[in-house]
């Protein structure tokens, strides 16, 4: 009974080092607690409902249920919550899975959130990999059914999980059921919504996200960030007020940031159809849906304009997967990933004023998490083409 005691303390340990290092570290990574949920939860309207969102509408619960325990001040319930739902999950997996690789995902975790920083604990992000992370695991016993009934329900926090609703789908045994459990969650969750009051705005989310700009953390952002630094100053940054975000100017950025939308669909197709091809050739299931699922979520942020830190939690997902079934080469991918969250947390926030300000070594650090983004994308994409020889 000493290892849920002792992982529980880690959890503990975990949220407590991060909300320190929240409060009292460098910038800001939990302002969006205090700044944007915190008004949107003043506003008193019905995001996603009837008023236009750039989430889907469910990610409006749990700031309201956060809002309603400290009217007016979020912050503390909603990090208590989200330290308590990691908690539970993180436990319960563990007791019930009995095994030390269950332990070695859990921890694997908490190690994750820990090189991220503040961010990971701060976002709706985590609320949708806190879901995930149980559809995974249901999914590593068999359960398909109940674990797309959970992805379902997470993309209508964060959009991300339809990567892991595909590569269930290429994997399923029974695919026609999977597509029936999937379309049956989301036309009740619409019901729900239409309940509630809903209007057209309950789809606006899906066009919420195109008509942003290129974020200066994205990696397309590269080819803007780089000119100011070396004296061209028809590129450069400037603060989206409205999206509370710094993006990047200058020449064809409306053009790029309108085609990246259709990049990423076209990424995940091939990361689709290399999935199947390879499910076809008689390749194992479970090492087939963890490089799907870990290509396909670097193909939404690889390719994605907005690059926010938080999207490196997504990559938790199938790293936790992975070492529930023993995916191969789990270990090398595992601490990549690592690597990868702590480069995120170096650049926001630690260096992230030094970047606005065009600063020529915090840019380099930036260039270099966003070009292992890429090699990482490359290198997942050659182990899915192996799979299907």
């Amino acid at each position: 009974m000493w290892k849920p005691f002792v992982l529980g303390l880690a959890v503990v340990a975990t949220y407590a080092i991060l909300i320190y290092s929240g409060l009292n570290g460098a910038g800001m990574p939990m302002g969006d607690l205090t700044l944007a949920y915190q008004n949107w939860a003043n506003s008193n309207q019905a995001l996603g409902l009837n008023v236009d969102w750039v989430y889907p509408y469910v990610s409006l619960l749990p700031i309201w249920l956060a809002n309603t325990v400290s009217p007016g001040a979020l912050l503390w319930p909603w990090l208590i919550g989200s330290g308590l739902f990691t908690l539970g999950i993180a436990v319960t997996i563990a007791y019930r899975a009995k095994s030390r690789t269950a332990y070695l995902a859990m921890y694997f975790w908490l190690a994750s959130l820990i090189m991220l920083g503040p961010v990971s604990i701060s976002r709706l992000d985590t609320v949708s990999v806190e879901l995930a992370i149980v559809a995974v695991y249901l999914l590593s016993r068999g359960s398909e059914v109940t674990a797309a009934i959970w992805l379902s329900v997470a993309t209508w926090v964060k959009v991300w999980p339809v990567a892991a609703l595909s590569a269930l789908f290429v994997i399923a045994k029974r695919r026609k059921n999977i597509i029936v459990v999937i379309v049956c969650t989301n036309l009740a969750v619409l019901l729900i919504g239409f309940v509630l009051g809903a209007d057209a705005s309950i789809f606006s989310f899906l066009a919420g996200q195109t008509s942003r700009g290129i974020q200066i953390e994205a990696p397309i952002a590269e080819f803007w960030l780089w000119p100011p630094i070396q004296g061209d100053h028809h590129f450069g940054i400037h603060y989206n007020a409205t999206m509370m975000t710094f993006e990047v100017f200058g020449p064809n950025t409306e053009i790029v940031a309108n085609l990246m939308s259709l990049v990423q669909v076209g990424a995940i197709a091939i990361t689709f159809g290399l999935g199947y091809l390879a499910i076809r050739k008689g390749a194992v299931a479970t090492d087939v849906f963890f490089w799907v699922l870990f290509t396909g979520i670097l193909d939404l942020i690889v390719f994605n304009k907005v690059g926010s830190p938080q999207y490196l939690t997504w990559l938790a997902v199938p790293i936790v997967y992975g070492v529930f079934v023993g995916a191969k080469p789990i270990n090398w991918v595992a601490v990549g990933v690592l690597v990868l969250s702590a480069l995120t947390w170096l650049i926001y926030p630690v260096l992230y004023n030094g970047i606005l300000l065009g600063g020529y070594g915090e840019t380099m650090a930036l260039t270099v998490r966003n070009l292992l983004l890429v090699a990482g994308l490359v290198y997942a994409n050659l182990r899915l083409q192996k799979l299907g020889k």
